[in-house]
């Protein structure tokens, strides 16, 4: 595994929220990843022990993350669903969240908050298009989007603030969601 990542900028490195997942999350635990810019990293750093443990938009169409979550939960409601979302991707379905409030549906999701998006981020550099506009995502604020769908949210700001929350969330019997500043990593 490789080594501890370290706070800077005043906002958590993805790497360290990985380890804590690893850590405290259920060994059979299942995961709806759409964070494109934290792929390489997560597979890094969560372990994942059992058979249909990973949910992932191998084609690279944005919104799937956040539906897909409430449905996995559904159809696994013995196993503990945990959405790691990038704040781009959870821009385009963010009405889940309603379907999980109002069903009761007891997904952990996990806004992993950088003000961008990192893989067309990380594109641009590649294509010479840095200047491209839509490229950047401040200023949103998680917790009240999720507050109006009727979902219970938690913004984390230190390592130790996330790992209390992911434990008061996996404890319980309904939606919960943390928002997450991260910085920005390269997939």
């Amino acid at each position: 595994m490789p080594p501890p990542q370290t706070v800077s900028s005043g906002r958590l490195a993805p790497e360290s929220v990985f380890d804590s997942l690893n850590n405290l999350a259920p060994e059979d635990a299942i995961y709806v990843k759409e964070s494109t810019s934290t792929v390489t990293a997560f597979w890094q750093r969560v372990e994942m022990r059992h058979p249909g443990s990973f949910f992932f938009p191998a084609a690279g169409g944005l919104g799937f993350g956040l539906p897909a979550a409430v449905g996995v939960q559904l159809a696994q409601p013995d196993r503990q669903v945990i959405a790691v979302i990038g704040d781009g991707s959870a821009n385009y379905a963010i009405s889940a969240l309603w379907s999980a409030a109002q069903y009761n549906v007891p997904v952990v999701f996990i806004i992993l908050k950088n003000d961008t998006y990192g893989a067309l981020r990380w594109f641009s550099r590649l294509l010479d298009a840095e200047d491209a506009p839509g490229l950047d995502v401040p200023g949103l604020d998680f917790c009240e989007l999720a507050r109006g769908y009727g979902v219970e949210a938690v913004r984390t700001e230190t390592l130790e603030s996330f790992e209390d929350a992911l434990c008061r969330a996996l404890d319980a019997s309904r939606p919960i969601l943390l928002e997450v500043p991260t910085t920005t990593i390269e997939p």
